[in-house]
């Protein structure tokens, strides 16, 4: 089922506002600039294919602006893939940026600060794609948020484009796909971005978590000496929002911080048997604590005594 939003529909006073408000209500939570003051347009149609939402962007100039306090209020932990069919626009993000302009592709990610600036009209077609869905080739393509997909003889860019707009034309404004049909049609566009942004294939992309659980472990590992480790450093790591990474984890039946603790313990419990000679207060540095005093009191409640103690304790506790 096709929605639509238009600015055209309520007084040119309160546009911006609707616009803004109804932005936050199908995207997510943005800010909304007029470029031109004294006039403001836009139009959205959109509707569903699958897992993924398809809406197309029509409008006079103006800018939108994700911050890192919207995020925090409400993240769909998605990749827009931009196509644009008329005019321009500007998207920024990561200190990327790049200008796109009819037949151009490119991305966005949901969970990290961006713009989007239209330039005189414009019309973009908007793919909001899962990062559930897409799997670790989500952590690929945020690297290349606001980079526009190369095109040239031989590559897929050409043939995406037509394709990317015709699934668009669909679900829009042509009654949209049936149940089976949709989610076919979202399962089509995995290889294609996979293609486009350069990943090995693999056979399922969607079962790929474990894999990425895997590197955020690693990452722990190596990073279990910085007191600021945490589910907010790991996921600027792994280009993925700090939601997503507590799923990950307690889909493997912990909690991120809990597991973090945990190796911090291990290789505290370790150095303190292997060492004696070494003081509380540089274990406590070594593994990530900033003052003795709250490594000393974690300490206690995990293994149920002080930190001095646990020279008696297996290095299996």
């Amino acid at each position: 089922m096709t929605s639509v939003l238009d600015t055209r529909s309520v007084p040119a006073a309160e546009r911006r506002d609707y616009w803004s408000a109804g932005i936050a209500e199908r995207f997510f939570p943005m800010e909304v600039e007029s470029v031109e003051a004294s006039s403001f347009e836009a139009r959205l149609a959109g509707g569903q294919m699958g897992q993924v939402g398809v809406q197309s962007i029509q409008g006079l100039a103006h800018r939108v602006a994700r911050t890192q306090r919207m995020i925090a209020t409400a993240d769909p932990e998605c990749l827009l893939l931009y196509l644009m069919t008329k005019g321009s626009i500007h998207i920024d993000q990561d200190e990327r940026s790049c200008v796109l302009r009819p037949g151009d592709i490119a991305c966005q990610d949901t969970s990290r600060p961006s713009t989007f600036e239209g330039r005189e009209g414009f019309e973009v077609l908007v793919f909001s794609i899962p990062k559930s869905f897409v799997g670790a080739q989500a952590e690929v393509i945020s690297r290349h948020s606001a980079t526009r997909v190369v095109s040239g003889p031989g590559r897929l860019t050409g043939p995406a484009a037509p394709f990317l707009a015709q699934l668009a034309r669909i679900t829009t404004i042509g009654g949209g796909f049936s149940g089976p049909d949709g989610e076919a049609a979202a399962d089509m566009m995995l290889p294609l971005l996979r293609s486009m942004y350069g990943a090995q294939e693999t056979a399922d992309p969607r079962s790929r978590p474990e894999a990425l659980l895997a590197r955020m472990q690693r990452y722990v590992m190596e990073n279990l000496h910085d007191p600021d480790l945490g589910p907010e450093s790991i996921a600027q790591a792994h280009y993925v929002s700090t939601r997503y990474v507590h799923k990950i984890f307690a889909a493997s039946g912990t909690a991120v911080s809990s597991w973090i603790r945990e190796r911090r313990f291990e290789g505290a419990v370790g150095e303190l048997r292997r060492s004696p000679e070494t003081t509380i207060a540089t274990v406590a540095t070594r593994w990530g604590y900033r003052h003795p005093a709250s490594f000393s009191r974690a300490f206690r409640e995990v293994h149920g005594c002080a930190p001095r103690d646990a020279r008696q304790l297996p290095l299996s506790a």
